[in-house]
């Protein structure tokens, strides 16, 4: 994805159907069993997580 452009990125991340399940201290997106694009997203959280203090 460092190469695509910003129409390809955008189109990816609308066309994912997940739930959103919202508490207190986290938010949690439970993607189908079938989104070919869940391990994508998955990867690109883990490195927006902060780092530990």
């Amino acid at each position: 994805l460092a190469s695509a452009e910003f129409t390809t990125l955008r189109l990816r991340l609308l066309k994912v159907a997940a739930r959103v399940v919202e508490s207190a201290s986290r938010i949690r997106i439970a993607f189908a069993s079938a989104c070919p694009d869940a391990d994508l997203f998955r990867a690109l959280v883990l490195r927006l997580k902060p780092a530990p203090t």
